[in-house]
């Protein structure tokens, strides 16, 4: 009878896995073949896939009154301590009990019948003990029952197939080991058997030979245990990161067990909304486990669900506070969007450029600074007319020059504003601060001083002294409208300036800057169809003007009107390099990306920049001639440039060159670099704003320096509690340093925003989940 029954593969799952990275398919590396082995029990994503057989001796065409007939008999013989010669016919009754009663639950009758058969039947009961027992997780005695199985001669490539099994569950590696090449060297023996190809695919799945496995999976010799061949062939597509045939081998023949697996094969390629739908149903069908949930919170920072991400963050730190680092230790790391040239130049051209940020330093750019008084600075400022603005660069500098001191506050004013137009921003910046410390009540003053500021990008300052301006002089709408536009950059709620400045322009006559105070606003609204009145106005080309244009044009799609603007803007002012730049975003808009790189790299090579505003200037020309060189390939140039210039300057504005060199180390990926240079400008220079200590924990995380990272974030957060990149950063690397509570307040403090970070991302650290493996220390998948 043994001779002529086919074993039953039954495939179990194992309960000590881990889950695969939760990490972007463009962001993933390949596995090593030796990594491989390892991820095989730690690191896939899919439960590990055990043989276990079980001999049909169900007798299924056999009525059940048959078998209930024989109960009295079984159980004389249970208790019978006597060995009694028994005949085939009633051996195969006994077994036939023993199974009936595992499978309907008396599992402890079962093991106690298969027992006694080994006292009349030993080399079939052994085999079929050990199945017993493994199902039991009874594994020592498991391997104790196959390993006798086998010196029996039954069944020897599955029993050892088995013992494999039960080895692995063991952590002995050498009797692992030793069963799965015991079994290789029996297969030629199950050649014949329709089974035969799975077999070869489970022991070369086991050996490490994954390839040879799928051929076989592929071409089965049996079409007996499809769901499990499905199930095995998923995870071997799963080891060599080939997503999405293993979640088309998995959903083949699906099973509620397996949505723990979809779920993270789905995230892994980036589909959160099926990755959501599978770990969702994974807790409901099964116990909500920490692995389950703390995935589910992942794939909710992934999707930018920040609060629902926090809620159960905490729920699961306060339940498992010393477990929960295990399953998912990540690796924060900086996107590669900000490296590569391609796709820094598709980010750069559709999302940076239009961008509020980009479009709202733009207009700090070209806006006029303004005097205390216009009669008494018309002499020595040329202007057509007696107004108070200062946008007639080429004039001004030169008139500026000449200034007479009519009070100390006019003329502090003059100079700053001159320092300003020569592109010595932070030199203007100092003046106007330390005549603001001496006369802090006057509103044309916090103006300026707020204007460098923002061409600073220090938003949370300009932000404060434009409002002071405006409280002071409720009619200096412009210092209004400008506290409304750096309110929104450092998301803090200005709907009460906002509505208070749009009521009191109602009551204005008409006039040029009514028309641009509203333009503004509506552009702060994104009503881009209110602004397009502005475009139908006819006043002079002032720089601010054109760049209002330019601006408005390019968001309506009215792009042979952006393209004129942006080409008289940089005729104005054809030493500045920004409206160069906007040439460029104007008139190669429409071109391919080789195409843009070259036309950019020539159109930039004929213009005569003199750079001051690259080294000095506002930060807006540093950020977006630096993100050029890096589409064009030629930051390496760039970032000699500035190491020359720091080695021939000596004045007192060197820190602006270290700034700008800083800031191009970091797209050239020379974090260190530039994580030095940044430490210089911040303890030698004392440049502690928002930015500075952004920019400083990106270089920072790009080195490596992931605690020093923290601490210059948390300065950042100091300075503006609103900046979500800073939370986002935050939360990241406080999951990385284990410290859970701090990172659910971060998120909380985004919420469900739909925000998106620029600059950091995260995955599953796969080589740390390796090491601890290897050397014992993560008891979670021990």
């Amino acid at each position: 009878m043994a001779e002529e029954t086919q074993e039953e593969i039954i495939v179990i799952e194992e309960d000590d896995a881990t889950d695969e990275e939760l990490v972007e398919e463009s962001e993933k590396k390949p596995i090593s073949q030796e990594k491989k082995k390892l991820i095989l029990f730690i690191a896939t994503g899919l439960l590990i896939t055990v043989l276990i057989g079980v001999v049909i001796f169900l007798l299924l065409d056999r009525d059940t009154d048959t078998v209930e007939e024989s109960l009295e008999e079984v159980k004389e013989k249970l208790n019978s301590n006597t060995p009694i010669n028994i005949e085939p016919s009633q051996l195969e009754k006994m077994i036939a009990k023993a199974n009936y009663l595992y499978s309907n639950g008396n599992k402890d009758d079962a093991l106690r019948l298969y027992e006694k058969i080994a006292i009349y039947s030993e080399a079939i009961s052994q085999y079929n003990l050990g199945v017993a027992q493994l199902k039991e997780l009874q594994y020592e005695n498991a391997l104790g029952s196959f390993k006798n199985a086998i010196e029996n001669g039954e069944n020897r490539c599955v029993s050892a197939l088995n013992a494999a099994v039960c080895a692995l569950h063991l952590n002995d590696s050498n009797s692992f080991n030793y069963y799965i090449e015991l079994a290789y060297a029996y297969l030629p023996y199950e050649s014949s058997s329709p089974l035969y190809s799975y077999y070869y695919a489970l022991i070369n799945y086991y050996k490490g030979n994954y390839l040879e496995a799928l051929v076989a999976l592929k071409n089965p010799s049996s079409e007996e245990y499809e769901a499990s061949s499905s199930y095995l062939s998923s995870k071997i597509y799963a080891l060599f990161d080939d997503n999405y045939n293993a979640i088309e081998s998995l959903e083949k023949n699906y099973k509620p067990d397996d949505s723990l697996s979809l779920g993270l094969m789905y995230a892994n390629i980036g589909d959160l909304t099926l990755a959501k739908k599978y770990l969702l149903r994974s807790i409901q069908v099964g116990e909500p486990s920490l692995q389950k949930q703390l995935a589910l919170a992942l794939v909710y920072i992934k999707s930018a669900l920040y609060d629902d991400a926090a809620k159960l963050i905490k729920e699961l730190n306060d339940k498992y506070p010393d477990t929960i680092n295990k399953p998912y230790p990540i690796h924060v790391f900086l996107r590669k969007e900000l490296f590569d040239a391609t796709a820094a130049q598709e980010h750069f051209r559709n999302s940076v450029v239009k961008s509020r940020s980009i479009m709202y330093q733009k207009i700090f750019y070209f806006s006029p600074y303004k005097v205390f008084n216009a009669q008494q600075t018309i002499s020595y400022i040329r202007k057509g007319n007696a107004n108070i603005y200062i946008d007639d660069i080429s004039g001004a500098k030169e008139y500026l020059s000449k200034s007479a001191k009519t009070s100390s506050v006019n003329y502090g004013i003059a100079r700053a504003i001159q320092k300003s137009l020569s592109f010595e921003l932070r030199n203007a910046n100092k003046i106007l601060l330390d005549l603001y410390n001496k006369h802090p009540k006057d509103s044309i003053l916090l103006y300026n001083l707020a204007l460098t500021y923002a061409q600073m990008n220090d938003m949370v300052n300009a932000n404060k002294y434009f409002l002071k301006s405006y409280y002071l002089d409720a009619n200096n709408y412009l210092s209004g409208i400008f506290a409304i536009l750096s309110s929104q950059l450092i998301g803090k709620d200005a709907e009460k300036l906002t509505s208070i400045i749009k009521e009191n322009l109602i009551v204005e006559k008409q006039s040029e800057y009514l028309d641009l105070y509203k333009t503004l606003i509506n552009l702060s609204e994104n009503n881009f169809i209110g602004t397009i009145k502005w475009l139908e106005k006819n006043y002079d080309n002032r720089p601010l003007y054109l760049a209002l244009n330019v601006i408005i044009a390019s968001q309506v799609n009215r792009d042979e009107d952006a393209k004129k603007y942006a080409s008289k803007l940089s005729y104005q002012l054809p030493s500045d390099i920004l409206p160069h730049l906007m040439y460029i975003e104007t008139h190669f808009k429409k071109q391919n990306k080789a195409a843009y790189a070259i036309d950019s790299i020539s159109y930039l090579n004929r213009q005569n920049f003199s750079y001051n505003d690259l080294y000095y200037g506002p930060y807006i020309t540093r950020y977006m001639y630096t993100q050029m060189a890096l589409i064009t390939g030629r930051l390496y140039p760039l970032i000699e440039q500035l190491k020359k210039r720091l080695e021939v300057t000596t004045t007192s504005n060197v820190q602006d060159i270290m700034y700008t060199l800083a800031l191009a180390s970091i797209y050239n990926k020379n974090f260190e670099e530039s994580f030095t240079l940044y430490n210089q400008l911040i303890d030698d220079y004392k440049i502690r704003d928002e930015l500075t200590f952004f920019l400083a924990s990106i270089a920072a995380t790009g080195a490596a320096h992931h605690a020093n990272a923290i601490a210059l974030l948390e300065l950042a957060k100091q300075k503006n509690r609103n900046n979500k990149e800073v939370r986002f950063a935050l939360a990241l690397l406080y999951i990385e340093a284990k410290n859970y509570n701090g990172a659910s307040i971060q998120l909380n403090y985004i919420g469900n925003s739909g925000f998106v970070s620029e600059y950091f991302n995260f995955n599953i650290d796969v080589d740390k989940l390796l090491f601890e493996k290897e050397n014992g220390e993560n008891s979670f998948y021990k």
